[in-house]
């Protein structure tokens, strides 16, 4: 499969659409800020996007670039090898084939949290987050 034909025929979510924006270098600027963008926020998210780079593995080292524009992934892309090694493993270790451990899902929500401040979110109660307007 193509890159192009991926955002039709792939197994497509925003947070794997978000990564193929950006490899493709057609990310929106004035919807960024929109719910179009997203972070993977549990594992079967992160199954898309895991999914999205084993068919275009060249991708894996331009991670950075997601987190350059969009600053939210910036502890998901550094923590990317780990994440990957917790979801093959729980894929391993489960009959269903399914990657999602509570390990894993724990360890994302450290991330988004670190992503979320990175993006100018401030927490102002445990699951209440607000944002000043730049």
């Amino acid at each position: 499969m193509k890159p192009e034909q991926w955002i039709i025929n792939g197994e497509v979510g925003t947070s794997s659409k978000t990564i193929w924006a950006v490899m493709m270098g057609a990310v929106l600027k004035s919807r960024k800020d929109s719910w179009d963008y997203d972070v993977p926020h549990d594992p079967d998210d992160f199954s898309r996007c895991w999914k999205l780079l084993v068919l275009f593995p060249q991708w894996k080292e331009r991670l950075p670039e997601v987190a350059r524009i969009f600053p939210a992934w910036v502890g998901i892309v550094r923590e990317w090898n780990k994440l990957t090694n917790m979801f093959e493993g729980n894929l391993k270790s489960n009959p269903n084939g399914y990657g999602y451990s509570k390990e894993m899902y724990d360890f994302l929500q450290t991330l988004i949290d670190e992503g979320r401040i990175a993006n100018g979110w401030v927490k102002i109660s445990p699951s209440t987050w607000e944002r000043h307007k730049q």
